[in-house]
């Protein structure tokens, strides 16, 4: 009788509040681009689709990646630092060779989310398996559909071309697309208003602004002459496609309970602009303006926005954020190294809800930085207050600075030798 009575309750609550209400996760990267290409941070190129995103949520001012490409990816999607996970330089699977990264080793954010119920996409660049060889592999690492750009594979040729004529793979089907960024924006798009009923995630690593760089469907008809004009021209249609992507959420009524995520995968590729001055290029750099990307974060049923915060990230908290927002397990075998900024986003003033310290590694090279100083591991320490170019050592008479500087140090000495890298190949890589 009592079980009776449970199913007619059960009956007459509306199928709404029954529905599933963790948030949609959208993580957007842009690639190679740093700060010094987005007006909100105070550069000279306008991005207002970005900064609009920016003054709807919170704009994190101190935000730390690998200085290079496939090192940041793996970071963020396993939670872990390249001392742990042992990628620690650029290294291009489809080009190179390779297993690239194991699912039966590391367990990826996406396969997180998916196994505790969400739906999960990409769309962009992967590179880091050579999908050719491994065509479930973005299956394995936990994502439903697919719509990248493969990398370049070593024995074809035609799929250097990942914008005009691009050579895209869609669910496992490849294809020459008229302008691939577009294809892929477009895919991700129908992703959100065929999936609107239920959690989703969508990992969106762009192709855009990485070279090469050539006309965009903005100014093909009279396109820009010369690298920086060029890298403009990207940044914009790459802050156009943002904006499209914005837009198809809060059309479809997801605004409210859907977490879109900004950032960038290293240091600009172009010197920009950034408060009046000349910004250095930043890819590939071990300092400060390698590793410090864009970081907005747009969570209406988190904050109200409009908020500008100086709380430290970097990249290894993704994961531990995006699973207490799924409210996911981890399995038992997962180490993670980062810190949700769950309680960052919601305001929060206690110190031991964040972090005070954020650190990145390039190879041997490692550095650690609070909101003031920067270490690195051949000794070099900075005010990035007074010195963000890193030119001149702290002066002997900072009397703040000696105990800055051992605390830092301090955490430095006690991180681990890298780890095995993942390919016999690796050390003697270098760059792109």
């Amino acid at each position: 009788m009592r079980i009776n009575i449970v199913i007619l309750l059960l009956g007459l609550i509306p199928s709404t509040a029954l529905a599933d209400d963790r948030p949609n996760i959208i993580f957007i990267m842009v690639d190679d681009m740093g700060r010094d290409w987005v007006s909100c941070y105070g550069a000279q190129h306008p991005t207002p689709n970005i900064d609009r995103l920016a003054s709807q949520g919170v704009r994190y001012e101190t935000a730390w990646c690998i200085p290079i490409c496939t090192p940041t990816r793996v970071t963020l999607l396993t939670g872990q630092y390249p001392f742990r996970h042992g990628w620690t330089q650029h290294y291009d699977v489809p080009r190179w060779g390779g297993d690239g990264l194991k699912w039966t080793k590391f367990t990826t954010f996406a396969r997180v989310l998916r196994d505790s119920g969400y739906a999960t996409a990409i769309g962009g660049k992967w590179q880091i398996n050579h999908l050719g060889k491994q065509p479930d592999a973005l299956k394995k690492h936990g994502f439903d559909e697919h719509c990248v750009w493969m990398g370049v594979e070593a024995d074809r040729p035609e799929t250097k071309q990942r914008y005009w004529d691009g050579q895209i793979m869609t669910n496992g089907r490849r294809e020459t697309v008229p302008y691939g960024p577009d294809t892929i924006n477009r895919f991700l798009v129908e992703f959100i208003q065929r999936e609107r009923d239920q959690p989703f995630l969508i990992y969106y690593p762009m192709l855009l602004t990485h070279g090469p760089h050539t006309h965009t469907p903005l100014n093909q008809d009279d396109p820009p002459q010369g690298k920086p004009a060029l890298y403009g021209g990207n940044v914009t249609y790459m802050d156009q496609l943002v904006g499209q992507l914005v837009a198809a959420v809060d059309q479809a009524g997801l605004g409210k309970n859907t977490l879109i995520l900004f950032t960038g995968d290293n240091g600009s590729a172009a010197a920009g602009i950034l408060h009046g001055e000349p910004y250095v290029k930043g890819k590939g750099r071990q300092a400060d303006h390698g590793a410090h990307v864009p970081f907005v974060v747009r969570a209406p049923f988190l904050t109200d926005g409009g908020r500008v915060s100086r709380d430290l990230i970097d990249f290894t908290d993704v994961y531990p954020t995006l699973v207490e927002l799924a409210k996911a397990t981890l399995p038992e075998d997962v180490v993670l190294d980062g810190k949700s900024f769950v309680p960052s986003l919601r305001g929060s003033e206690d110190p031991f809800e964040k972090r005070s310290w954020i650190y990145s590694q390039l190879g041997d090279f490692r550095m650690i930085r609070d909101w003031q100083h920067i270490l690195d591991s051949h000794g070099n320490f900075h005010d990035l207050g007074k010195d963000p170019r890193q030119e001149n050592e702290v002066s002997p008479l900072d009397k703040i600075a000696p105990g800055r500087r051992q605390r830092l140090q301090m955490i430095l000495d006690r991180f681990p030798q890298n780890a095995e890298p993942p390919f016999a190949e690796l050390g003697a890589r270098h760059g792109r």
